[in-house]
C-alpha cells in the first residue's frame, strides 16, 4: 500500500506540472468549454496509455538507447507542436454560441480535438523517458505482469484525466471573455506563441 501511495504521488506531481498536455485543456477549455476539452483529454489519456504499455514492455528503454530514433521522436514531437502554435496564432475570430450560452458543437470537430490531444501525448519522448523509469520501480518480476501492470497504468489514466479536466473546467470561466472577437484574436495569440516555445524548446532538448 505504501509503494501505491508513493506512485500515486509521483503521478499526480507529474501530471499537475505544467506542460504541453495541461496547456492544451486549458486552452481547450477556454474556447470551447468542458465537453470539447473532455474530448481531446480522452486524447491524451489514450497516448498515455500506450506509452505506458510501451515502457512496460521494455520497448521505451531501446528508444531511449537509440540516440537517432530518440532524436527523431524528439524533433517530430516539437515541430508539431509548432504546427498548433501556428494554427492557433493564425485562428481569427470569435466562436459561435448557441441557445444555452455554450460553444456551438458546429464550431469543432470531436475527432480533430481527440487526434490533438493523442498527438500532443503521443509526439512526446519525455513520457517515454519517464514511464521507462518508473514502472519497473513498481513492478516486481517475481510475480506476473499482468497483475501488475494495468492497476498503475489505469491510475495514471484516471488521474490524468482528472487533473486535466479540472485545469479545463478552471479555463472556462475564460469563455465569457473569449466572445469578443478583439480578446479571441488576442487569446489565440497568447496560446499559439506557447506552443510555439514548448515545441522550440522540446526540439532543442537534450536527451
Amino acid at each position: 500500500m505504501t509503494e501505491y501511495l508513493i506512485f500515486l504521488a509521483i503521478v499526480a506531481t507529474a501530471i499537475a506540472s505544467p506542460g504541453p498536455a495541461v496547456f492544451l485543456a486549458v486552452k481547450n477549455g477556454a474556447k470551447y468549454g468542458l465537453k470539447g476539452a473532455s474530448v481531446s483529454i480522452a486524447g491524451n489519456v489514450t497516448a498515455v496509455l500506450l506509452l505506458a504499455a510501451v515502457s512496460a514492455l521494455g520497448l521505451g528503454s531501446a528508444i531511449l538507447a537509440s540516440a537517432t530514433l530518440f532524436t527523431i521522436i524528439k524533433v517530430l514531437g516539437g515541430l508539431y507542436l509548432i504546427y498548433l502554435g501556428v494554427k492557433a496564432w493564425r485562428s481569427k475570430g470569435a466562436l459561435p454560441i448557441d441557445a444555452d450560452g455554450e460553444v456551438s458543437t458546429l464550431a469543432y470537430s470531436r475527432w480533430e480535438l481527440y487526434r490533438e490531444g493523442f498527438l500532443t501525448g503521443i509526439s512526446n519522448p519525455k513520457a517515454i523517458a519517464f514511464f521507462t523509469a518508473l514502472f519497473p520501480q513498481f513492478i516486481d518480476v517475481s510475480k506476473p505482469f499482468l497483475q501488475q501492470f494495468p492497476p498503475l497504468a489505469l491510475t495514471f489514466a484516471v488521474c490524468s484525466f482528472g487533473f486535466l479536466s479540472f485545469y479545463a473546467a478552471l479555463s472556462t470561466r475564460l469563455r465569457a471573455y473569449l466572445r469578443k472577437e478583439k480578446i479571441m484574436n488576442r487569446f489565440n495569440k497568447v496560446t499559439g506563441g506557447v506552443f510555439i516555445s514548448f515545441g522550440l524548446v522540446m526540439a532543442g532538448s537534450s536527451r
